[in-house]
């Protein structure tokens, strides 16, 4: 059990959150992916350049040196030149804007004067013209897990990138995400453990909710997490999609860096340094091989002096050092891979080769064997990024960015980015926020998503889980509306959230076709009294295959229409006379009440129908 207290455990998080507006942020492109197929393809490639600060950022060169070209699909009604960087940014989006200052309001944040977008540089390929535009607009927030305050940073309003559609030797992107309003919220690292970090992501995710105006869906939320602990550095851990996950990859994280902390001392116990180490091209020894990995291909080696069995280090469950080196060099280069004398060298054919390969290098038992296979450029960067990654294991954990991984562990991505790469963006000028604004604004902040579920329990006596499905529900603000007119809140929370679900599921209905307005209709005849709350999916379903009939003509014409106290009373005598035998019978009344019920049902509710059955049949006992 780790005690998170006791090894500096240092813990933030940031919250990425797609906006639901009608526009993107900068242009009148819809935010909805259009479906269709591209128009055209732009290629482009991108260099780094300097910042605001004069200084060139190293995510930014780490990019540029891969070389890469990327490739865009332009969409017919998702881009146009704005997209392209071929015309000026419009106006922000005022709706974007609004919400934004609004979830800065529910995390308790300070409100800046004035708003200025900045240029954020990005040259990985996910923006077309090299950076994203983004925008401070709440600072020094807070917010309560348990009693505990966990500081909000900031909250930022900004660009979504592009969408990888493929990755190769090139990589494509869609150009139709680009530009979709982005909410980023990063918190303070006052988070205490992992469990907490889960919580924390929870709790800004009900407030996102709350708000209203945001996108739901794989892909439209995701989780960056930074780590540290004492000994450590910095890492930020980004594209965290699943919630389930967050605990499992910061303890991966944690122990990660404790064992590369071990690996550290350990290394300078043997007084291990990277001096004369020497690449080597090794071609011939394998000159005589059938392995398809060295056909056609150079193959160079080196040797790491007392680095044998050290690839083998366990950091996480699931990743050796060896992984997190050939992760490393995959990232930095164009190798495939490399093949080191930690592993089982028999499975690709190579431990006749390998035996060579130690007396041309000089190994002994205790040094380590490395070879890459590839064209001699590649290999060489290969080899050498083996030597920066592993000439990092003497300072312990590097800060860098690293990619969340579907099984909670992370894999190298790229440098952590440094401070020189904002600058003012000079097509959009401050925006000066009016006080009379922010105070509309919180006036106006919704209820939190838990308060509404506590309400909806106390005020309309909904069960605790009936109150989350209709809180929950794509269907919440037609509940709410039902609640005003006086509906029967369980009658139209069971409608909303079982009873439309059902329909769809089992009879294949398109109730997405009925109308909110139809929906109220039907609610509000059941509280009239002109039908009853068993007919309900019969009329739903007559209202979506008839879309255009009158709701009065479809209840008169399915005969949905509710009977009087009397027409049921002298339906029941009718059936008891006529099954008088029944009444001999000890299941009788049960018999009766299925009766009546195939010729009343949707008419009239089953209680009533039971309760007059039994007064019905008590009179005529008592005549006797």
């Amino acid at each position: 059990m780790i005690d998170y207290k006791k090894i500096g455990f240092k813990c933030g998080i940031e919250i990425h959150q797609q906006l639901d507006t009608k526009h993107k942020l900068f242009c009148k492109c819809g935010t909805d992916f259009s479906g269709s197929e591209p128009k055209q393809i732009v290629i482009r490639k991108m260099r780094a350049v300097t910042g605001e600060l004069g200084e060139v950022d190293r995510t930014a060169l780490y990019e540029m040196l891969k070389e890469k070209e990327f490739h865009y699909f332009v969409y017919p009604k998702g881009n146009c030149l704005v997209e392209l960087d071929e015309e000026p940014p419009h106006e922000i989006n005022s709706e974007a804007l609004e919400t934004a200052l609004k979830i800065s309001l529910m995390l308790n944040c300070e409100i800046p004067q004035e708003i200025h977008v900045m240029r954020k540089i990005i040259i990985d390929g996910s923006n077309i013209s090299g950076f994203q535009r983004t925008a401070l607009v709440g600072i020094n927030g807070n917010l309560k897990i348990n009693n505990q305050k966990i500081g909000i940073k900031n909250v930022c309003l900004e660009e979504e990138s592009a969408q990888i559609i493929e990755k190769g030797e090139n990589i494509i992107y869609g150009l139709d995400r680009l530009g979709i309003p982005l909410v980023e919220i990063g918190t303070e690292p006052d988070i205490k453990t992992p469990e907490q970090a889960k919580e924390v992501a929870l709790k800004i995710g009900m407030i996102l909710r709350s708000i209203g105006n945001v996108k739901r869906g794989l892909g439209t939320i995701r989780q960056d997490i930074n780590v540290s602990i004492n000994g450590g550095a910095r890492v930020e851990i980004k594209g965290v999609q699943n919630l389930g996950i967050i605990q499992k990859i910061i303890e991966n994280e944690v122990l990660r860096q404790k064992n590369l902390i071990e690996i550290k001392k350990r290394l300078e116990k043997i007084r291990f340094h990277m001096k004369n180490i020497e690449i080597q091209d090794v071609t011939p020894v394998f000159k005589d091989s059938t392995s398809k990995i060295v056909e056609k291909n150079d193959v160079f080696a080196m040797k790491i002096p007392g680095f044998a069995g050290l690839f083998k280090t366990q950091l996480t469950p699931t990743r050796t050092l060896g992984n997190e080196i050939v992760n490393y060099v995959k990232a930095k280069s164009n190798a495939k891979g490399i093949i080191h004398s930690d592993e089982d060298i028999s499975k690709y054919g190579f431990v006749k080769e390998f035996e060579i390969l130690r007396s041309k290098l000089k190994a002994d038992e205790k040094d380590l064997i490395v070879i890459v296979a590839g064209d001699k450029k590649t290999c060489k960067n290969a080899l050498d990024c083996v030597s920066e990654r592993v000439d990092m294991l003497l300072y312990g954990v590097p800060e860098e960015t690293r990619r969340a991984l579907e099984n909670g562990d992370t894999e190298y991505m790229r440098p952590l980015p440094g401070a020189g790469r904002m600058y003012p963006e000079t097509d959009v000028p401050p925006i000066v926020i009016d006080k009379n604004l922010v105070k509309r604004l919180k006036k106006k902040l919704p209820e939190l998503i838990e308060d509404k579920i506590t309400r909806f329990v106390e005020e309309y006596d909904l069960s605790d889980e009936l109150a989350e499905q209709i809180v929950h529900s794509k269907m919440l603000t037609t509940f709410e509306k039902a609640a005003e007119l006086g509906i029967d809140p369980k009658i139209a929370a069971v409608t909303l959230t079982s009873t439309l679900k059902e329909l769809k599921r089992k009879e294949n209905l398109p109730i997405e076709k009925i109308s909110e307005e139809k929906l109220l209709k039907i609610f509000k005849a059941v509280k009239n009294g002109k039908i009853v709350k068993d007919s309900i999916p019969v009329v739903i379903k007559e209202v979506v295959t008839n879309p255009e009939e009158d709701l009065e003509n479809i209840i008169k014409n399915i005969g949905a229409g509710i009977i009087s106290d009397e027409e049921l009373r002298i339906l029941i005598r009718k059936e008891i006379n006529e099954n008088k035998q029944l009444l001999e019978n000890p299941r009788g009344e049960n018999i009766l009440m299925g009766i009546i019920m195939r010729k009343v049902r949707g008419k009239v509710e089953g209680w009533k129908v039971m309760e007059f059955l039994k007064e019905e049949i008590k009179c005529l006992k008592s005549k006797k």
